[in-house]
Parts: structure tokens; sequence; C-alpha cells
């Protein structure tokens, strides 16, 4: 193995042994790193060795993260490709339930809100009939569960309206 004399040098590789490392053909480590342009950090023993910061993005880089290109400016096999996978990690996401359509979240949030505005109805009566308050405080109790139905009205009125203007 060789000697290194600086700490920088440990993470500057060869092709063999970036290939080596990564379980990847030399070939591939040669073609992924001239395709995304990375330029060698250096000379040992005659080979060039590039910098493991330059070259990981260049040989993982689609794998992690993406290539960052525009799926409409993809080739149109690869973009069927894309999409296809798209559409079946979607039907995945749907099958695991880490994903809902739109109609069901939205009838999940009425139920929601039904069970939550009729508590607020039947609050005031409760508590004259169980707790015994007196008028006066069945009075504020009734505001107050009236200005939280309304604030609950207009907070979802005002989603509405962002929905509808984006």
């Amino acid at each position: 193995m060789a000697e290194i004399n600086r700490l920088e040098d440990a993470y500057n590789w060869n092709i063999t042994r970036l290939a080596d490392a990564f379980n990847l053909d030399r070939g591939t480590v040669r073609r992924r790193l001239r395709e995304a342009g990375v330029v060698p950090a250096g000379l040992r023993n005659g080979a060039n060795v590039y910098a493991l910061k330059d070259a990981g993005p260049a040989l993982f880089g689609e794998m992690f993260g993406g290539s960052g290109q525009d799926t409409d400016e993809l080739p149109p096999q690869d973009r069927k490709a894309w999409y296809q996978s798209e559409n079946e990690r979607v039907k995945l996401e749907l099958e695991l339930r880490n994903l809902v359509h739109a109609e069901e979240a939205h009838r999940e949030m009425s139920r929601l809100a039904k069970a939550v505005a009729s508590g607020l109805d039947s609050l005031a009566d409760m508590l004259e009939r169980d707790a015994g308050l007196p008028p006066e405080a069945i009075e504020m109790v009734e505001q107050v569960t009236d200005n939280l139905r309304e604030q609950m009205y207009q907070s979802v009125m005002d989603d509405g309206d962002d929905d509808a203007t984006a």
C-alpha cells in the first residue's frame, strides 16, 4: 500500500481503489467520473487520483438525490420509465396507507369538524344540567363556543380561498 504523507492524500483514490471500495467495474467508475467532469486531484505513482468528495457524488449522485434534471427534459424512454416508477411508488404509498386520496382526507376532516361542532353545541346544556352552572356562566360558555365555531368556519373558508387561488 502507498505511503500517505498528508491527511488529504488519504481521501484521494485512484480508479482501481474506487472500484474496489464500491464494488463497481473500473470502466463504470471511469465513465461516471468523466461524465460528471471530475478532474483529478493529483497523481500518485503515475496514476490519477480523485478526491472522494468529488468522486462520491459523481458515482452515486443519481441514486441519492438525483441528477437535478427536469423530467420534461429527459429523453422519451427515460421520461416514460420515470413516470411509470412514480405511478408505482404512489400505488405502493396508497397501499401502505402513507398516502390517502384527497376526497378521503376531506371526508375525515369533515367528520372531525362535525364531532367538534356537536360537542360545542351540547357543552352549554351539559354544564347547565350536570354541573349546575348559573345562567350567566352558561351565557358565557355559549358565547365562547359560538366564537370558536366562527373561528373554525373562518379558518376553513380561508383555506378554501387559498386553495382556489393556488
